[in-house]
């Protein structure tokens, strides 16, 4: 008794342990949140974006250079003579005007890193949910994986029995034979199963950018999800939401877009200014200097129509692009309706899937109850286990369901912070 005692406590000393090293869900997505400020594409798209925004600034700064010419003359007549030259140039070009090319550009570079950063937004709460709904996928398959396990135990002993009643000659062959193929499918199943947890353990994994196992998830942590966030919001409404700023921003690139491309019918004024200094300009002549400041203004006079036709084509990408931009919003708002009209099928299902698992539930209660008296056969016995399982499997996958488009409507509508924060 004392030995079962110590078991008992060493046993339990360990789950503690496991228990304490086990992160939850909140923990996994805290890991994966840093994942993708620091290593991730994220991170260096917000790198791309500001260095973007700094070269949009560009054409207020003049360009300058500088070079040095070294050369070595020789000049021969009736006496030879040879001349080594230094020249050092410096040019500095500065551009006045440019058809509002450069604000233009500024104001399209703003906007679609505004733009892109939103997307990134969004695309970072996508993983979240995939880890989300990884991790629900886990508890499913945990307790499908605990009445396999039970399943293998209940026909291990009926197994028992129907071959002592085999023996006795009270059963037959094929009701042994039913036995220990239930058994064998109940243990496929574990294999299967477990096959599952494994490569979800992959998958998480891979998300996280870490080796996690299967021990150290925490699965009684349940994210809930408040009925007062699942409500259907106006077009408009959604908008605010990381997509729709998305959406919102590369809207406000398009026009900017194409207007930078008529700085190729308009006018362009130019300042520049070249200093040269020679040490030894010649045999005669020692050091010479010279600068000059230039102010050039360039018209676009006929060229043949190209740079016309070419806005022209611009223009009529503008018109293109508007019309895709309304598409995307109207795809973005149906399938907005979309989640929410199943979010509300699967909950009506849910309400008559939980009906069904009591009422195999109690089917197959009573079945064991009959089988022991004679009533009815094997099979019918199994048939009521399979039934039972499946009923609670698909309630499993229906709760699942649930959450995918749960958290797909407050993504939309812009709230999914508020579960998980």
């Amino acid at each position: 008794m004392a030995k079962n005692k110590i078991i008992i406590l060493i046993t339990l000393f360990i789950f503690n342990i496991t228990s304490s090293n086990a992160y939850e869900i909140l923990e996994l997505i805290e890991i994966l949140n840093k994942k993708n400020q620091t290593e991730s594409i994220f991170y260096y798209d917000n790198k791309i974006n500001r260095l973007n925004i700094k070269n949009s600034y560009s054409s207020f700064y003049p360009s300058v250079s500088y070079s040095n010419k070294t050369s070595d003359t020789e000049t021969k007549t009736s006496s030879t003579s040879s001349v080594s030259s230094n020249t050092h140039s410096l040019s500095v070009d500065l551009n006045l005007y440019n058809g509002g090319y450069t604000n233009q550009n500024i104001i399209e570079t703003k906007n679609k890193n505004y733009a892109n950063s939103s997307l990134d937004e969004y695309k970072k709460l996508l993983l979240i949910k995939e880890l989300i709904l990884g991790y629900y996928n886990l508890k499913s398959l945990t307790e499908l994986n605990q009445i396999s396990k039970n399943n293998i135990n209940f026909y291990s002993n009926r197994l028992k029995e129907a071959e002592i009643l085999f023996e006795a000659g009270r059963l037959s062959k094929i009701d042994l034979l039913n036995f220990k193929s239930a058994k064998m499918n109940s243990e496929n199943d574990l294999f299967d199963i477990n096959n599952e947890i494994d490569n979800l353990m992959l998958k998480i994994s891979n998300l996280l950018d870490m080796n996690i196992t299967f021990d150290e998830v925490q699965l009684d942590y349940e994210i809930i999800i408040p009925e007062s966030l699942i409500k259907e919001k106006k077009l408009s409404d959604l908008m605010n939401s990381s997509y729709g700023r998305y959406l919102s921003f590369m809207e406000k690139t398009y026009l900017p877009e194409m207007k930078k491309n008529k700085k190729d019918l308009l006018p362009s004024v130019d300042l520049g200014y070249d200093f040269t200094d020679t040490d030894k300009f010649s045999s005669t002549i020692g050091n010479r200097s010279s600068s000059s400041i230039s102010l050039t203004i360039t018209v676009p006079i006929f060229n043949g129509y190209r740079k016309v036709n070419n806005f022209d084509i611009k223009k009529y990408e503008y018109e293109k692009k508007i019309l895709d931009h309304k598409d995307m919003v109207k795809n973005f708002y149906t399938d907005y309706k979309i989640n929410f009209n199943n979010y509300n099928n699967i909950l009506n299902k849910i309400n008559s899937q939980m009906i069904i698992v009591k009422s195999n539930q109690l089917k197959h209660d009573g079945s064991k109850i009959l089988y022991k008296a004679d009533r009815i056969n094997v099979n019918e016995l199994i048939d009521s286990q399979a039934s039972l399982d499946q009923s609670i499997n698909n309630l499993n996958q229906l709760n699942i369901d649930l959450k995918d488009f749960a958290i797909n409507i407050i993504i939309y509508n812009g709230e999914f912070s508020k579960i998980i924060n």
